[in-house]
């Protein structure tokens, strides 16, 4: 008889023990067994890929067009993102000549105006209000289903049910 431990199904024996006849010699019978992962280490392990994701995608950063037409690309590191704060309180004191730098590791920093980067700040705090909503959303989403096909099936970016949706994310789907 064979007991199995919790989330092991039993496959059978290796060789097969046979089912009639006499067995003539010593021979080693081995019981096969396939773990199953629990549903919620499938959604645990999906919710952390999930995160990694949006992290990096935070990390990757977003296009600003300027006020002159011209679009640039800038990193969200963590050390971009604190760095901004910093610089929304020169926005704020009105200061004309705010330098930065774009996510191009050959380029100089430069100076954006005041209403450049007052239009850079506002992009990546929507960038990144979006991004961490979508998240918490998408976990709220992963946690409620009820199979591991559903959950493996998830990817970053998928479009979450209503019933899932925070009203914040609703309304910022609605304004993109």
């Amino acid at each position: 008889t064979i007991t199995t431990e919790e989330n092991y199904l039993f496959n059978g024996w290796n060789p097969v023990i046979p089912t009639s006849g006499d067995i003539t010699e010593n021979q080693t019978f081995t019981a096969e067994f396939t773990y199953v992962e629990p549903l919620e280490s499938v959604k645990a392990r999906k919710v952390d890929e999930m995160n990694q994701i949006q992290q990096q995608t935070i990390e990757n950063g977003f296009d600003a067009t300027l006020t002159d037409g011209t679009v640039e690309h800038f990193t969200l590191t963590g050390h971009d993102q604190t760095s901004l704060l910093g610089l929304a309180g020169q926005v704020q004191a009105g200061i004309e000549q705010i330098p930065w730098h774009t996510s191009d590791h050959d380029e100089h920093c430069k100076y954006f105006t005041n209403e450049q980067m007052k239009s850079i700040i506002e992009k990546a705090t929507g960038f990144l209000t979006y991004h961490i909503t979508y998240f918490r959303d998408l976990r709220i989403y992963i946690n409620n289903l009820s199979s591991k096909e559903e959950v493996e099936a998830i990817k970053y970016g998928i479009q979450i049910p209503n019933e899932y949706k925070s009203d914040v994310l609703k309304d910022l789907e609605s304004k993109m």
